[in-house]
C-alpha cells in the first residue's frame, strides 16, 4: 500500500501542478511540500506542523485528509522524551551572611569617600568665575535679490528627481499577504509569500520584472521615490509586469 507521501505526489502530478504553483495555492513552502511527498518529516518544525500541512495539502488536492493523517499516524515514529537526571553531588552555597557583609563594606567605603571629597572642597581656594567669551557681532543683513526672469520653473520636482536618479530602486510594501516572484535585469532576485506589513527593496540597472504577483491588490510599489498606481484588485494574479524608467513619466 502506498504511503501518504506517494499519494500526495501522485495527486499533484495528476493535476499537473508545479511546486511553485502548489506553493501559491497551499501557502506551504516548496521545501516543505517536497518533504511531505518524500516523507522526510524531520525537516518540518514538529509533529503539529506535519499534521497541519498534511491536512491542508490533502484538502487542496481533493483528497480525504483524515485518511492521509491515519496513514501518517500508522507510520510515524513516537517522539522521544528527554529525562533530566538529578545531579548526585550538591553545589556548595555561600552562607547568607556573606552578601550583606559585602554590601555593608561598600556602603562604608562610599561614605568615607564622600566625607573626604567634601573636606577637600571646603579647604581649597575659591575658584575664579568661569570665562564667558564676548558675543560676536551679528552679520549684516543683505537685501534679497530676485531671480533672473529666465529662471526655469520646475513643475513636478518628484518626476525630475526620479528620472535623473541612476538605475532603478523599487520599494515593495505588502499591505496584504501576497506571493511574488521578481527578476532584476533578467536575474531571479526575490521569491516567496510575504505577510502584511513587510517591506522589500529591489535595485536594478535598467529593468525590474514582476514575473508573478499572487495578490495584486495587496502590493504597493514606489519606484525611485515615486508612488506607482495600484497594479490590480485584491486576489488578482498578474504575470510579467515590467518596471522601467518609462513608468515614471
Amino acid at each position: 500500500m502506498a504511503g501518504e507521501g506517494q499519494i500526495l505526489q501522485a495527486a499533484r502530478e495528476e493535476k499537473r501542478w508545479s511546486f511553485t504553483y502548489t506553493e501559491e495555492i497551499t501557502k506551504i513552502r516548496v521545501r516543505y511540500i517536497q518533504a511531505l511527498e518524500e516523507e522526510k518529516y524531520d525537516i518540518l518544525p514538529g509533529t503539529t506542523y506535519v499534521k497541519g500541512y498534511l491536512r491542508t495539502y490533502a484538502k487542496q488536492l481533493g483528497l480525504n485528509s483524515d485518511e492521509i493523517i491515519d496513514l501518517y499516524n500508522a507510520s510515524a515514529k513516537p517522539e522521544t522524551i528527554t529525562v533530566f537526571e538529578t545531579p548526585s553531588k550538591y553545589v556548595k552555597v555561600r552562607p547568607l551572611w556573606v552578601r550583606p557583609a559585602i554590601i555593608a563594606s561598600m556602603a562604608v567605603l562610599a561614605i568615607v569617600l564622600l566625607i573626604a571629597i567634601k573636606a577637600f572642597s571646603q579647604s581649597g581656594n575659591k575658584l575664579d568665575p568661569p570665562y564667558v567669551p564676548a558675543a560676536l557681532p551679528s552679520a549684516p543683513q543683505t537685501e534679497q535679490t530676485t531671480p533672473p526672469p529666465n529662471t526655469p520653473v520646475v513643475t513636478d520636482p518628484t518626476n525630475v528627481v526620479a528620472n535623473t536618479q541612476e538605475g532603478l530602486t523599487a520599494q515593495l510594501v505588502f499591505t496584504q499577504p501576497c506571493w511574488i516572484e521578481v527578476r532584476v535585469d533578467g536575474q531571479p532576485t526575490l521569491q516567496g509569500t510575504f505577510t502584511a506589513g513587510t517591506t522589500k527593496e529591489v535595485k536594478a540597472t535598467s529593468k525590474i520584472e514582476l514575473v508573478s504577483v499572487g495578490n495584486a491588490g495587496g502590493l504597493s510599489i514606489t519606484l525611485n521615490g515615486k508612488a506607482l498606481p495600484s497594479l490590480g484588485k485584491a486576489g488578482q494574479v498578474l504575470r510579467n509586469v515590467v518596471l522601467t524608467k518609462e513608468n515614471l513619466n
